[in-house]
């Protein structure tokens, strides 16, 4: 498996979850989520209007180039939160060869999963879970499940994720 491990996936997927577990295993993470989320913080923006504006203003590449600014190549690295072409080609330029793990669950589950999580910028009602869906398959994230190297259906307990991935690693 390649050093640098990029994982994908629609909101509520279990991304983070996935990326954690690779971390355990003894890569580095980095969150483009995180870079949202303060670039949000920063602006005073919510994480959904930051998500749009980076892009709007700096291209589609402009999380991913935020985040490598602090990457240096070489060593295992998990890069949580990918959602387009752009981005993994970036990452390749930046750090070589990517494995690109795209996660998926059901759109109950992933719901679930919001809303019970409690992140501020996560759905209050239905309608705006289908929206920001939207959002992040407009940024290009079903273009990924084509280029996924590996993907992983996240509806079973975690210790049976845990063993596959290790399987894959």
């Amino acid at each position: 498996m390649a050093d640098v491990v990029a994982v994908a996936g629609l909101p509520g997927a279990g991304k983070t979850t996935l990326a954690r577990l690779i971390e355990k295993m003894g890569y580095s993470y980095y969150s483009l989520g995180d870079v949202v989320r303060l670039d949000a913080q920063r602006r005073g923006y919510t994480p959904d209007k930051a998500a749009v504006n980076l892009r709007l203003e700096m291209g589609r590449r402009a999380v991913v180039n935020i985040l490598l600014k602090n990457v240096e190549p070489g060593g295992k690295i998990v890069i949580d939160g990918v959602r387009s072409l752009e981005e993994v080609e970036a990452i390749e330029e930046h750090l070589g060869p990517t494995f690109l793990i795209y996660v998926v669950a059901s759109r109950r589950t992933r719901y679930q999963r919001l809303a019970a999580r409690g992140r501020s910028d996560d759905p209050a009602v239905y309608s705006q879970f289908l929206l920001r869906d939207l959002r992040e398959l407009r940024f290009g994230l079903a273009d990924l499940l084509a280029r996924a190297d590996y993907i992983v259906v996240n509806e079973k307990p975690i210790e049976e994720l845990e063993r596959e991935l290790r399987g894959l690693l």
